[in-house]
């Protein structure tokens, strides 16, 4: 919807809104407030005169029955202001701390073994980094990503391109840089609102950009890992803009072509020799891990640390000289076998919490840009503690996999607390960003305040 044309309304409504948005203290929602308010004053006017009265007597009665400009702007005014989530920063706050603690408990153990892991004092400086980025993000209008998802996307493949040609390769690949590849999921969500009721040409250029943006991150990277989980991730962004009706495309059959598709191209892949010979074999133990275990020393010191456990207490094996890279990728494992099932029981219920907080945000959002961005932010959440969780029961051989708010690293806080400032910044603004809302209590008292009687 486009913006009133302030210099063509009427004296009357111009000076009516003017000193109803100035009680608004924020400028954001100022002309978001006018554009709604002024439809229904135009509304009602309509009505009025279809009943018989003038346009200009009509004009201002139906200004009198929005009521005094001054209150009815203090209440829009305390409808439409930032808001923090107090509930998600505390959240955050208690992962980022159980977090540490984790981390100060496994890299003493590393360390008392003779072991080499990254020091807790480096741990705690890239924490706090990655707070500080999620409170500029935070203050950010996350609404940027909607207006500049070009340039946003072009810069990220500019980099990616980069990497691919200067980074060196570890074990044949660049896995060691891929966490960044996520940064994508929310310049999509903003390609995804920019192409927006284009039809099913808008549909066409995203999924191209979708495909695109794939194949050089695995050119880029050397793996499928995170190329295929951001596959997955841009695909159930695409299909909840079909089935919001963004393309104007048949929803049933478009879905069922995408999900169709992205199950067969792997598969042709496969048949078409398109895998190296390592790759063949990870996906052919990809769910046996006892047999992978017959030669796979980590899959068999999992499955080992695992039987022993117990409900509660130490299961009395030295994880910490069982598990390379403890601290970055089996902190799971090391939960249940130091602490017991219980423990990582709750583990898992703190991580289930994250994304369920998460995806909720995103299903009661009406600003669409927002929704999108909040959906990309919990696949993101979701599909990595799956993962992770999978490897650290020996489910998947898959690598470069990390746990949001407790991987040690600098690669994995800044894309967990970006992520995070992301999502408060999408509440900040709910009330304010994007497409003009509703106010139903405000129609209310448009329409049933009661006309004053003439003396």
């Amino acid at each position: 919807m486009e913006m009133c044309d302030r210099p063509s309304l009427p004296r009357e409504e111009r000076e009516y809104l003017d000193t109803l948005t100035s009680q608004i203290r924020c400028r954001k929602a100022r002309p978001l407030v006018e554009e709604e308010l002024a439809a229904h004053i135009d509304d009602q006017k309509e009505a009025l005169m279809a009943e018989g009265m003038d346009e200009g007597d009509a004009l201002r009665e139906s200004i009198r029955q929005m009521g005094d400009p001054v209150e009815v702007g203090v209440e829009m005014d305390r409808i439409h202001r930032p808001r923090l989530d107090w509930k998600f920063l505390i959240f955050v706050g208690i992962l980022s701390l159980a977090g540490l603690l984790l981390q100060y408990r496994m890299t003493g153990l590393m360390a008392e073994s003779g072991y080499q892991a990254l020091s807790f004092s480096r741990q705690l400086v890239y924490t706090c980094g990655g707070i500080a980025v999620m409170a500029a993000v935070y203050f950010l209008d996350y609404t940027f990503i909607g207006r500049y998802a070009s340039s946003l996307w072009a810069a990220l493949t500019v980099i990616l391109i980069g990497t691919a040609m200067a980074a060196p390769t570890v074990n044949g690949s660049r896995s060691y840089t891929q966490l960044f590849f996520y940064l994508y999921v929310p310049v999509f969500a903003g390609l995804l609102y920019r192409f927006r009721n284009r039809g099913i040409s808008g549909l066409a250029k995203c999924l191209a950009l979708f495909i695109f943006t794939l194949f050089l991150g695995i050119r880029a990277f050397g793996s499928l890992n995170t190329p295929f989980f951001c596959s997955l991730a841009f695909l159930i962004m695409v299909t909840a803009g079909i089935l919001k009706g963004w393309f104007q495309v048949p929803k049933k059959k478009a879905v069922f072509l995408l999900w169709a598709s992205w199950i067969a191209l792997p598969l042709l892949l496969v048949c078409l020799g398109g895998l190296n010979a390592y790759q063949m074999d990870r996906l052919r133990l990809l769910f046996a891990p006892t047999r992978r275990a017959e030669y796979d020393y980590v899959t068999r010191s999992i499955l080992e640390l695992l039987s022993a456990s117990h409900l509660t207490g130490n299961a009395g094996l030295p994880a910490q000289e069982m598990l390379p890279s403890m601290s970055a990728d089996y902190i799971f494992t090391f939960v249940i076998s130091c602490y017991g099932l219980l423990a990582g029981g709750a583990l898992i219920l703190a991580l289930l919490a994250l994304v369920v907080k998460t995806l909720r945000l995103s299903s009661r959002l009406t600003n669409q840009l927002g929704m999108m961005i909040s959906l990309g932010c919990g696949c993101v959440f979701a599909i990595e503690t799956a993962h992770y969780l999978l490897a650290n029961c020996g489910f998947s051989p898959l690598a470069q996999t990390y746990l949001p708010f407790f991987s040690s690293g600098l690669r994995a806080a800044l894309v967990t607390y970006l992520f995070s400032g992301l999502l408060l910044s999408v509440y900040r603004y709910k009330d304010i960003a994007g497409e003009i809302r509703t106010f139903p209590s405000l129609k209310i008292r448009i329409w049933m305040q009661p006309a004053r009687k003439e003396k």
